[in-house]
């Protein structure tokens, strides 16, 4: 046997030494996700989806409730699609990440298990679409929607709309975690009364 090869004892290996991807906060790698969830549902619906039938093309229809039938069905679709994505990826290393001095339950909207987390993450998904929805109109109509991937119609895209999604969740959970506090100010001013 060779001199060159050396002994790797278990003294040499530290467990609870901090690696490279640990110095990562926990807050931008969620943001990443999120912002990875939503641009992945609109990219799979909106722009993938003509390979498996859905065309959401504006150009076939005349009437304004074909029209209005057809963006309601897209709503949907990325609806369902972003909750799929929140909550089978995002919210688990979401949980994976959390301990006591890293609190990741308050970067996430629903930080439940089971069946009931899904429809939640869908309601509060759907709510968000049709924010985001209006936002997207309202961008596209001032022509400020992104165009890396040369669409001449405007419309919705990938990264504009899940930059908005971001913005719009920061916001909702800047609105949960401030009614959180409260409610937990409230309770400790309680208990020190002894009420």
């Amino acid at each position: 046997m060779s001199k060159k090869v050396k002994d790797v004892s278990n003294e040499d290996i530290n467990p609870y030494e901090l690696d490279k991807l640990s110095k990562v906060p926990s807050w931008l790698i969620i943001l990443i996700l999120k912002y990875w969830a939503a641009a992945a549902a609109v990219f799979f619906i909106a722009i993938g989806g003509i390979d498996i039938g859905f065309d959401f093309s504006q150009n076939q229809f005349t009437d304004y409730a074909s029209i209005m039938a057809e963006s309601f069905i897209l709503v949907v679709l990325i609806a369902l699609f972003t909750a799929i994505f929140i909550n089978y990826i995002v919210r688990p290393l979401t949980r994976l990440m959390y301990n006591r001095r890293n609190n990741t339950f308050r970067y996430n909207m629903i930080n439940m298990k089971g069946f009931k987390s899904f429809i939640l993450a869908l309601i509060y998904s759907f709510a968000i679409t049709i924010i985001l929805f209006f936002i997207t109109m309202l961008l596209s109509y001032k022509g400020w929607v992104l165009n890396v991937f040369g669409r001449s119609d405007g419309g919705i895209e990938p990264f504009t709309y899940a930059l908005c999604f971001i913005v719009v969740d920061a916001i909702f959970l800047l609105i949960k975690n401030l009614i959180i506090m409260l409610y937990q100010r409230i309770k400790y001013k309680m208990q020190i009364r002894g009420e």
